[in-house]
Formats: C-alpha cells, structure tokens, sequence
C-alpha cells in the first residue's frame, strides 16, 4: 500500500479550450443542435395542428359565400407557412444568420401574443380545449428553442461572441 501513495501522478497541463471545443463535429454548437431539434418539433406539431383543423377550416370558408371561392388559399397558406419556416431554420441553424435569428425571435414572440389573445377566447368557450393544448406545446417548444440561440456557444455560431481582433483572424 505504501507504494501505491508513493507514486506521484503526473499532471497534464490545462489546455486552453479553443472554439472548436464548443461546436460539434459538423461545426454547429450544442445550441444550435438543440435549437435544430426543438424548432423542427414545434414546426412538426404545426403540421399536426394544420392536420386537426383542415377539414374545419374547409367548412367555415365554403360558408360563407364570400370565401367559397377561396378553397386554395388554405393549400397556399400551408404551403407558404412550410416555406418560411423551413427557410428561417436553414438560415438559423446551417448558415448562421443573424437575421434570420432575429426573425425567429420575433415571430416566436408574436406567436406568444397571440397565444395570450386566444387565452381570453377559450375564456368565452370559444376554442378548443385541445386546440388550446397543442398551442400550448407549440409556443413552449418555440421558446425553448429561440433560448437556445442566445447562449454564449450560439453566439459564438452567429459571430456575436467574437472579440474585434478574433474575427479577423
């Protein structure tokens, strides 16, 4: 035993962690991996959400005859909403963009005003209860992935991070 404690252990100089530390093998920070994962979950429950209300919003405009004549604009608006969003998270998480970032953000906190508006409507019984829930894990899973762009290794992603002189080298 007494040689066991005799031993010195030999230390390993502390290496300066680079940048390269906090980004994966791929080059995207952890953040941004998981702002990838709960963005592309809050958008895929979207679609379940589009899914549920389709046939009902078919109806409410083939009502009324003014927007009878409208049966392609909810093709169109899926469409269109499937475009931004995918183009928002390919600019976010695979190039980058501040921009982009800021749009994210802000559309995530227009979707929680609205969400706060339709909280004074279920109020009246005027929207589902399950309608209600999947808004609720929708706008959650936005918030938890627009958190993600402002941690210090996704600011780093976006450039922010970065003392004057370490960006031009």
């Amino acid at each position: 035993m007494s040689e066991r404690r005799n031993k010195t252990k030999t230390s390993k100089p502390v290496a300066k962690k680079s940048l390269r530390t906090y980004f994966g093998a791929d080059g995207r920070s952890m953040s941004i991996v998981r702002f990838e994962r709960l963005y592309l979950a809050s958008f895929a429950m979207s679609l379940v959400g589009w899914a549920f209300s389709w046939q009902q919003t078919v109806d409410r405009l083939a009502l009324d005859p003014k927007t009878a004549s409208y049966g392609w604009l909810l093709p169109s608006a899926l469409l269109l909403s499937c475009a931004i969003t995918l183009a928002l998270w390919y600019l976010v998480s695979r190039r980058a963009s501040l921009a982009a970032k800021w749009v994210v953000t802000i559309l995530t906190g227009l979707a929680a005003v609205r969400f706060a508006i339709n909280l004074m409507v279920v109020a009246r019984g005027k929207v589902p209860v399950v309608a209600l829930l999947l808004s609720a894990a929708i706008l959650a899973l936005s918030i938890a992935a627009v958190v993600q762009l402002f941690r210090s290794d996704a600011r780093l992603w976006f450039g922010e991070g970065l003392e004057p002189e370490e960006e031009e080298a």
